[in-house]
């Protein structure tokens, strides 16, 4: 029966859904996420494709949605694509595991977008966005990890879900809208891995947010679409992953119970760099504290790494030249788009292994600064990359989770090696702290008072409306920090 299709399911679960239905902790760990990705949009305000997404909205007309840190507002989906794409320029904002992927970042933009437009509450923005990220993951739940082994972008393909689910009940839409934007997004979902390491990677988050405020306002004036489209033999479960090769019943076997923002919860990115180089990075940190002898200090975001800062150590020169040899070993769904001995600028070096570890090693932090083609080209960094090796695990050391990592460093006659099981900020048990994330929103958003902006999220659901909090946003100019306070 229609009614019992996995997007008429999802339809009228987002259209019901209220924030009151949403457990404390799911709630805090929304705001959380939310606080995050506006400090690291703001942040990617000044990269390159900042840029070029400002030359875009040029051909747009006016509209009541803000683009974040530019100064300007556009219509709903322009803004939402500005701000989903300069959102993930610099691969900072939050991952799911459930997902693959980063969902704030493409449902986030589409709803604050409607939600302006609309003249919405701040606890109905909220309401929307945790709906959003909920009917991502759970559609997630049926195709992953295939989905993304197959070389789809979760972000963009299942974030257009999310996107469209948030837009429309920002919009009022009813059950059998809701349901029809979510079909429409059957169509309009897209994003290949193949991006990874270019602008195109941040450019098709920035699409999904607009196609799920497209798919909402088509759905809203009344455009039809083919509820079964999820499960149908030519529809996206189909097409996308193979016949038979997803789960229908998983995508909404456990809706909202629990919310998938409690559990397994949403990770903040402690490293601006892709998500699945985090445990090398640490544990390519903690080894360099054990072979050079650095000064533990609060690290990134003050969580507490072993970090030297960026004036390094004394004989930081000859540490460097007395490494032989370094080997990298990550899960081989992550090596497969990690494993980049040359990097080619920027957007590659966030994705190259080779890159982050060696400058884990050299600096002992991984901040925005290193990777600018400056930083990326400098001598000893060129030098100690071409001395990383990155290794696929072997199957019986790849641990439960898929987040292990190892790194092997022979230097000075001895082999030294450290393996992390999972990244600082990645799971519950290793969660940054909110004074973590509050400082890492301080040094990314480049705001002169950001702890009034900080404020006004953390209660959301309690404003009025919008306004306030758009004012602060509109203006502001982002200025690269370190990304690591200094030292205490």
């Amino acid at each position: 029966m229609a009614d019992q299709f996995v997007l008429s399911v999802l339809g009228r679960w987002v259209a019901g859904a209220r924030l009151e239905d949403v457990p404390e902790r799911a709630r805090a760990t929304a705001l959380r996420s939310v606080l995050d990705l506006v400090g690291v949009t703001l942040a990617g305000r000044g990269e390159p494709l900042a840029e070029v997404v400002g030359a875009y909205l040029d051909h747009g007309g006016p509209g009541a949605a803000t683009v974040l840190g530019m100064g300007r507002r556009s219509t709903a989906e322009l803004a939402a694509f500005a701000n989903g794409a300069v959102g993930h320029a610099l691969d900072f904002d939050d991952v799911s595991h459930t997902m693959g992927g980063h969902p704030t970042v493409a449902v986030f933009p589409a709803a604050f977008a409607v939600a302006e437009q609309e003249g919405r509450s701040g606890r109905e923005l909220l309401a929307a966005y945790c709906a959003g990220v909920e009917v991502a993951t759970s559609i997630a739940r049926g195709v992953n990890f295939l989905h993304y082994d197959k070389g789809w972008h979760p972000t963009s393909t299942l974030g257009t879900f999310g996107a469209a689910a948030a837009a429309a009940k920002l919009l009022g839409c009813t059950a059998g809208q809701v349901t029809a934007a979510l079909a429409l997004a059957t169509a309009a979902a897209a994003g290949i891995k193949s991006s990874f390491g270019a602008m195109a990677k941040p450019l098709q988050v920035g699409r999904a947010a607009q196609a799920g405020v497209a798919c909402a306002l088509l759905a809203r004036a009344g455009a039809t679409a083919n509820p079964g489209a999820m499960e149908d033999k030519q529809g996206f479960g189909a097409v996308f992953n193979g016949p038979g090769l997803f789960d229908p019943a998983a995508m909404v076997a456990s809706l909202g119970n629990p919310w998938d923002l409690e559990d397994p919860g949403l990770a903040i990115k402690l490293h601006p760099c892709c998500g699945g180089t985090h445990a090398a990075i640490d544990a390519a940190i903690k080894l360099r504290a054990e072979i050079a002898g650095t000064t533990n200090i609060a690290g990134p975001d003050g969580a507490g790494l072993t970090n030297a800062g960026p004036s390094g150590f004394a004989g930081q020169a000859n540490f460097a030249g007395s490494i032989d040899e370094v080997e990298a070993f990550i899960h081989p769904r992550r090596f497969a788009h990690l494993d980049r001995p040359e990097v080619d600028g920027p957007l590659s070096a966030k994705f190259s292994l080779q890159h982050v570890v060696a400058l884990a090693l050299l600096d002992g932090y991984i901040a925005i600064e290193h990777f600018t083609p400056e930083a990326i080209n400098r001598p000893d960094v060129v030098a100690m990359r071409a001395k990383v090796r990155a290794r696929p695990l072997p199957e019986d050391r790849q641990g439960p989770e898929h987040f292990a990592a190892e790194v092997t460093v022979k230097a000075g006659g001895r082999t030294y090696t450290a393996r992390m099981e999972r990244p600082r900020g990645r799971t519950p048990e290793t969660a940054l702290t909110d004074g973590d994330i509050e400082g890492k929103f301080a040094r990314c958003s480049g705001l002169d008072e950001p702890d009034r902006v900080i404020d006004l999220i953390k209660n959301l659901a309690g404003m009025p409306d919008l306004g306030e909090l758009s004012r602060l946003l509109i203006g502001s100019r982002a200025r690269h920090g370190t990304g690591i306070p200094e030292e205490r």
